[in-house]
């Protein structure tokens, strides 16, 4: 095996593990409680979709669409995304 491949392999396994073990902590206390609420609240970039203007009609969406100019995507999932099921 080349040295590259030996280094990126190693990494790979040990970049991962250093960073579990920042989040090892059994319990959720004051001392540790802002470390865990910054861990898990989601990040400005990962909110961003919510500026897409989504629309809950299709048909709504190719009117407009066409009085734009502009592509349409279409999210199709099993469910209905505002969860009216």
């Amino acid at each position: 095996m080349t040295f590259l491949r030996c280094s990126i392999l190693i990494l790979a396994f040990a970049l991962p593990a250093a960073a579990a073990d920042e989040f090892q902590e059994g319990k959720l206390t004051d001392a540790n409680y802002a470390k865990w609420r910054d861990h898990v609240l989601p990040r400005n970039w990962e909110l961003s979709y919510r500026k897409i203007p989504w629309r809950s009609s299709y048909w709504e969406a190719v009117i407009e669409a066409q009085e734009a100019d502009k592509p349409i995507l279409l999210w199709s999932m099993n469910g209905h995304p505002l969860c009216n099921t």
